[in-house]
This record gives C-alpha cells, sequence and structure tokens, in this order.
C-alpha cells in the first residue's frame, strides 16, 4: 500500500465523504475556504468543517496534480465525469487501515478559525516583536508585519493600554506563558519558533521542517493545528485571558456570510422571504440561500415558518435511509413532495433530533 502525504490523505478523505456527490472543485473551494453559501452549507452537510480553508495557496493545477496521483496509485476511480471521483476498496482499505496523518490534529476547526486566524497571527507577532523591543529600549526596528491594518491596531493597543511599559510587558508575557502551559512542548515551541523578537527573526515553516527533519507539508498542518488551538482557547476563556483574547476581537465568523448576517436581521424584524428579497433587490432563491446560512449557524434559529415537523422528520428519515446529501436524489425518493429548500432546511437542523422549534 503506498503512503501518501497529509494532504493526499485530507483529499482521499474528502473524495470519501463527498461520495461521487460533489466535483473536484468543490473539494478546492473547500480547501481555499471559498466564502460561498454552497461551500460553506457543503462542509456542515458534509461534516468536513475541520478542513476550511486549510491550503488558501491551492491551486486547480495543484489539485488536478493531486488526484492524478491518487487515480494513479489506484485509490479512486473517475465518476460519471471527468471532475467527479469515487473512492474504491483500495482507497477505503487505505482509511481504514492507515493511522491517517491528520487525526493526530485534534484543534483542526478551519470553518470556525480561517477567517480570524491571519489576522490574529499577524497582529501577535507583531505586538510580541514590538514588546520585545520595548523590554529592551531599543526603538527602531524593521517590523516583520508590514500591513498597515495590523501596524495601526498595534499603536492602538500600546496607547490604549492603561500601566508602565514594565507593567504591559510583565502582563503580556504573563499571559503568554499561561497559554503556552496549555500546549503540548512540542506545540509550544513550534509557536514560539516563528516569533520574531529584539535583534531576532522568528524561523520559517521550511527551516522549522529541516531542523525536525519533517516535511514541510506536515509542519504547515501542525501550525495550523497549534493557532487553532490557541485560538479556541481565548474565545472559550475569555476572562482568563482579558489581554490576549483583545487579539481575536473584531473579526468575522466564517460560519455565516456578511451578506446572510443581513438577511437574519431583516428576518428577526418579522419580515418574510418575499420581503427581504423585494427589500434587498435579491432573488428568493438568494435569500433562500442566507436562511440555510442562518439554520445551520444558530441552532435556534426558527424554521417552522419553512417546513412542519412532519415534513422535517419525513426528509430527516429519507435522507439517513439513503445515505445521501444529493438533493435531486432525496427530493425524487420523497415523489417531490418537499421543496429543495426544505431539504436543505432539514440538512442545515440534522444535530437536532427533535425537530424544528
Amino acid at each position: 500500500m503506498i503512503k501518501l502525504s497529509v494532504l493526499e490523505e485530507i483529499i482521499l478523505y474528502l473524495i470519501h465523504r463527498y461520495n461521487g456527490e460533489r466535483t473536484i472543485q468543490g473539494i478546492t473551494h473547500l480547501l481555499r475556504g471559498k466564502q460561498s453559501a454552497q461551500i460553506i452549507q457543503d462542509s456542515h452537510f458534509y461534516r468536513v468543517t475541520s478542513f476550511f480553508g486549510l491550503f488558501q495557496f491551492l491551486t486547480q493545477q495543484n489539485m488536478s496534480d493531486l488526484v492524478y496521483r491518487l487515480e494513479k496509485n489506484g485509490y479512486i476511480i473517475q465518476y460519471e465525469n471527468n471532475n467527479t471521483y469515487l473512492i474504491n476498496s483500495n482507497g477505503i482499505k487505505y482509511l481504514e487501515n492507515v493511522d491517517l496523518q491528520f487525526n493526530e490534529y485534534t484543534y483542526l476547526n478551519g470553518l470556525r478559525f480561517n477567517s480570524i486566524q491571519k489576522v490574529f497571527w499577524k497582529r501577535f507577532t507583531l505586538f510580541f516583536q514590538t514588546i520585545s523591543n520595548l523590554n529592551m529600549n531599543v526603538k527602531y526596528f524593521r517590523a516583520v508585519i508590514q500591513d498597515q491594518d495590523t501596524q495601526e491596531w498595534v499603536k492602538k493597543e500600546l496607547l490604549s493600554y492603561k500601566g508602565s511599559k514594565n507593567i504591559l510587558v510583565n502582563h503580556f508575557y504573563e499571559e503568554l506563558h499561561k497559554i503556552l502551559k496549555q500546549l503540548s512542548d512540542d506545540d509550544a515551541l513550534l509557536f514560539v519558533n516563528r516569533l520574531s523578537g529584539a535583534n531576532s527573526y522568528g524561523m520559517t515553516l521550511e527551516q522549522i521542517a529541516s531542523e525536525n527533519k519533517i516535511n514541510v507539508e506536515t509542519t504547515y498542518i501542525k501550525s495550523i493545528n497549534v493557532l487553532h488551538h490557541i485560538l479556541f482557547i481565548l474565545i472559550e476563556n475569555k476572562n482568563d485571558f482579558p489581554f490576549l483574547s483583545r487579539f481575536v476581537q473584531g473579526d468575522k465568523n466564517a460560519n455565516i456570510t456578511n451578506t446572510s448576517i443581513e438577511t437574519k436581521r431583516l428576518f428577526t424584524e418579522g419580515k418574510s422571504i418575499q420581503d427581504i428579497a423585494h427589500i434587498r433587490k435579491l432573488k428568493i432563491s438568494t435569500i433562500e440561500d442566507h436562511i440555510v446560512e442562518c439554520v445551520i449557524s444558530d441552532k435556534r434559529f426558527p424554521i417552522d415558518q419553512f417546513i412542519t415537523n412532519e415534513q422535517y422528520t419525513m426528509i430527516k428519515n429519507k435522507i439517513l435511509e439513503l445515505n445521501t446529501r444529493k438533493l435531486k436524489i432525496i427530493k425524487e425518493a420523497l415523489l417531490n413532495e418537499v421543496s429543495y429548500f426544505q431539504i436543505r432546511i432539514t440538512l442545515a437542523r440534522m444535530g437536532d433530533i427533535h425537530g424544528p422549534k
């Protein structure tokens, strides 16, 4: 059995999850973190939210090469058209019998953290570098982050801090030490090695990979896992980290697009789908996309005006029976008695075993 890279294993797993119901392009959009209602919904429907936006640099050509290798090595076969694949018996054996590399990274949550990880990292690295230089009384240094928004944010945080320089430095390092203690030694070292201080620059992922004699791809995913672990700690324990939790404030949530947030606001004001479509000058189908996003992102979002308890139960049972997320198959199996929108609403709420609220 030919050993795959961690990215190849992820793609093999995604092909298995999608089961020929989405194209390779759809998988590429998921891995790149495309901010579209369809991709966000699919990540939930197929339970692959961890991988959303994990490889933002992935090109269609990269993906084609990876899929070609998986096919050549005998793990997948083409299905229906050249852009859709199914996992074969060899692929199933691989997933069942090999200790998959990505399973080691238990904190990966791309859909939750994709939109904030980059901003957090830029803020944190520049703040760390600035604090380190302040502590050494170095006034002039070349910033590792040249992004103006990040520089303005760091400057604002420094100027608004109520306390002396020494108190600021101690406060920052105390919280940093506290959060690093919650990581494994290897993860804490990986995070710290990438930071630039006074008269020193952080290591690149390539340098870290070379030093540890592992490939860059693995080092990259491990670094994202560490970042997501830290973000999870800061978001879930804000009161324990009043200073560092500020680094994740003011950033959008990838679980729902901005345009859906506006639709949600109008809906909570009592507007119907037709009303919202008229007000926003958008198609009804677009507003329905937004509603599905709202159901996914908010477990308490009411769906009773779109679907009855009986319809919800009927659709849910059919989805489980057929083991598919393909709307057309589900709709035809139910003799077209429900709409595509109602099926998508059900898929979005599937985690709720009690039906609509």
